[in-house]
């Protein structure tokens, strides 16, 4: 795994969005599932998480890119460089 929680909560922070407007943006039924996804509990679909990038301004390919190019998943991607 590539993405993580933690980046999911960063991306959504840094978007200034709720959990439940998270929730909303990726077509799930409770912000509970997205809070799930932060905890590292389940991930979402490849349609979900293009559909979070979209909703908080993020380019999800350079986002992609950033994740892939970093040395551990301990280590933080820089949101400004993913940013549309």
């Amino acid at each position: 795994m590539y993405m993580t929680g933690r980046d999911l909560r960063r991306m959504r922070l840094n978007a200034h969005r709720t959990t439940s407007d998270m929730a909303r943006i990726a077509g799930v039924k409770t912000r509970k599932t997205y809070e799930n996804w932060e905890k590292n509990v389940g991930t979402p679909s490849i349609n979900q998480f293009v559909a979070m990038c979209d909703g908080c301004n993020i380019d999800s390919a350079k986002f992609v890119g950033l994740m892939l190019q970093r040395p551990s998943l301990q280590d933080e991607v820089n949101l400004s460089q993913a940013s549309k």
